[in-house]
């Protein structure tokens, strides 16, 4: 430990849980965060260093523990850093992700309306980025320990879905085709309709080329790409066009597509979206992806889709043309953070739908209150960037009328929200 840091004096008590799942203390030192704790609890930590104006700090040992502390399923959690709360029975655990839904808005001034919280199982999880780097000890494949680089290895992961945790050994021996020693990347594996997409992300060309696709000439997979810094996803196997359906519709996925967590949570947002979206006859489709929305939304209305990704933005073209629905699909490339739709463009939809990244859509939030449009439909997976973007709406004229929360995320701290504003 640095002789920079504070030490803790002794014990400290946990007073709740932050908005990452960490436990916070209140200390001598200031606020500190220590990650698999639980409100109630006395235990012995070690501050490893700053966060904001507090501190985040290391578990030594729970002197006195919660009675809502259970028994975690997972032998890597504690160590691995993606998951952060197996350890607090469902309700604590429940009433924490309630809490941040209504907690965001309320920092910006604002009231949630009375929401549902829908939960996903466990187990469910069919896209997940690891962490693969291969060392002096040979390759590990796994997550990022709290707070850190390090990779934790892992055999098992109860969020994955069964036929995804399968593949381990498989993602673990490509990735040792892939990397030189010393070298780390981000191996992304989706599992689609007709196999497993894999990406891996690194600072630096492939150079183990020949070996990597050797080992992935014989792997059980639809299609394995390679992309370095900001340069396009090289595919280097395809046996088969990695797809998703949407609504009936059948979508060629690009490279790196964005897809929802898992099935059960993408059937909760569609829902509530088309729900909150309904009998529209003209749809804005914003942040698309490569059509989650698109394509059950026109089955209420047309619908005009805008993407900053041209792959994503062709793929939902080429499959409406397949579904002859060309004369009610739309799609766009267009960058909505730099060039938001401006109000002359919106004057022909009478009902918007938003699905920005975790940053938010700042932008095009203000361009809506700009407008005349009379109803949106924001989903985030974000709280703060949604409560931001929500007083914007609401200081334009908006009323935040509904709200529903979908917990695809088990055990962490991400959660994904649709609300619905009107004026």
């Amino acid at each position: 430990m640095s002789r920079d840091l504070p030490k803790l004096s002794g014990p400290i008590e946990i007073a709740s849980l932050g908005a990452q799942g960490d436990g916070i203390a209140e200390t001598e030192h200031g606020r500190v965060f220590v990650p698999f704790t639980l409100p109630g609890e006395r235990v012995r930590a070690e501050i490893a260093g700053r966060r904001g104006d507090g501190w985040t700090a290391r578990l030594l040992e729970i002197e006195t523990p919660s009675p809502d502390r259970v028994t975690a399923p997972c032998p890597h959690f504690g160590t691995c850093g993606g998951c952060m709360l197996q350890h607090a029975r469902a309700e604590t655990y429940r009433a924490w992700k309630r809490s941040l839904v209504e907690t965001a808005p309320r920092q910006r001034g604002l009231v949630a309306p009375d929401f549902a919280l829908i939960e996903t199982r466990p187990a469910t999880r069919r896209r997940a980025r690891f962490a693969v780097a291969r060392g002096d000890a040979g390759t590990v494949l796994g997550f990022h320990a709290p707070e850190s680089d390090a990779v934790v290895p892992i055999s098992e992961c109860h969020v994955l879905a069964p036929t995804l945790a399968a593949r381990l050994p498989l993602l673990r021996d490509l990735a040792s085709a892939a990397l030189g020693k010393g070298q780390a990347a981000t191996l992304t594996a989706t599992e689609t309709e007709t196999g497993l997409d894999l990406l891996f992300t690194a600072d630096r060309p492939l150079e183990r080329r020949r070996a990597l696709t050797e080992a992935a000439a014989a792997a059980p997979i639809a299609r394995l790409c390679w992309q370095h810094g900001r340069a396009d996803p090289e595919p280097l196997i395809q046996h088969a066009t990695p797809r998703m359906t949407f609504s009936g519709v059948a979508v060629d996925l690009p490279p790196d597509p964005f897809l929802q967590a898992s099935a059960e949570g993408e059937a909760a947002l569609v829902e509530a979206v088309t729900r909150f979206a309904e009998k529209a006859k003209s749809i804005a489709d914003l942040y698309s992806g490569c059509g989650t929305f698109t394509f059950p939304l026109a089955k209420i209305g047309k619908v005009a889709a805008f993407e900053s990704s041209k792959s994503a933005v062709a793929s939902i073209s080429a499959a409406a043309n397949r579904a002859s629905l060309a004369g009610r699909v739309t799609a766009t490339a267009r960058n909505l953070e730099s060039s938001p739709l401006p109000p002359e463009d919106l004057k022909r939809f009478d009902c918007v739908v938003f699905d920005p990244p975790r940053a938010g859509a700042k932008p095009q939030a203000e361009m809506l209150v700009r407008s005349r449009i009379k109803r949106a439909v924001a989903v985030s997976c974000n709280p703060a960037s949604f409560a931001r973007d929500a007083r914007i709406l609401v200081d334009g004229g908006f009323a935040l009328t509904a709200l529903v929360a979908v917990d695809q995320f088990v055990w962490s701290a991400h959660l994904e929200l649709v609300a619905l504003f009107r004026r």
